[in-house]
């Protein structure tokens, strides 16, 4: 297998492993902003289901050769320093993680799914897939429930929209194109930038600005 299905995969398992250090955290948080019950509940199954992608990521990456292959995982990155408190550290990581992260990754793992032929890849894939809609509504029913807070839970989320967009447009839209990929890593799981890029601004448009407005938050424009 190439070298750069490898080092993807291993990013995989770190990203998988961060995403469910920073559910244990939103449940924490959660926990300690009184959020109900059946939300509480949602918010553990992401954290196994993180680790469950963990280790599956794992094996898939061994039976694609990267037994050895370092995973690039960042203790730092396991955990969010909570601004303007715990409630401001709980929005910024519902927004942030979830009502975006989770909801550009569906469409994202979509696309990965529809190119795999790798047997080892296809059922990881599948798995995760299935599993990130779950995490998506999370966010969302999540996002609700804070609402329900106060105004200033909405002038904080508009206020955070910006620079969380710019993040994620660096990350999964950038404007030049990477080499072409093969047919085996197209197989293995991994995607054009191009489609990444237009993933990203057609989530955007059809799927997150329309969650936002019917919640009465405007999208920033992207510059």
């Amino acid at each position: 297998m190439t070298p750069r299905v490898l080092e993807e995969w291993g990013n995989r398992v770190a990203a998988e492993y961060r995403s469910a250090a920073l559910a244990a955290q939103v449940l924490h948080w959660g926990i300690m902003a009184a959020f109900p019950e059946n939300l509480l509940h949602v918010a553990l199954r992401v954290v196994r289901d993180e680790l469950d992608h963990a280790s599956i990521s794992h094996e898939c990456l061994e039976a694609l050769g990267g037994g050895e292959q370092p995973v690039p995982l960042d203790v730092t990155a396991l955990a969010a320093a909570p601004t303007a408190g715990i409630l401001g550290g709980l929005i910024d990581s519902v927004l942030v993680n979830f009502c975006l992260g989770e909801t550009f990754a569906v469409p994202l793992f979509d696309a990965m799914r529809r190119g795999t032929t790798h047997p080892a890849v296809r059922p990881v894939i599948t798995r995760v897939l299935q599993d990130e809609a779950i995490h998506r509504q999370f966010g969302w029913d999540a996002l609700d429930e804070l609402l329900l807070r106060g105004d200033a839970v909405r002038d904080r989320v508009v206020a955070q929209l910006p620079g969380a967009l710019q993040a994620f447009r660096r990350s999964y839209a950038p404007e030049h194109d990477g080499e072409p990929l093969t047919e085996e890593e197209r197989g293995a799981g991994l995607i054009e930038l191009a489609d990444y890029r237009r993933i990203f601004h057609e989530t955007l448009d059809q799927d997150i600005g329309p969650r936002f407005a019917r919640r009465g938050i405007a999208l920033p424009p992207l510059s």
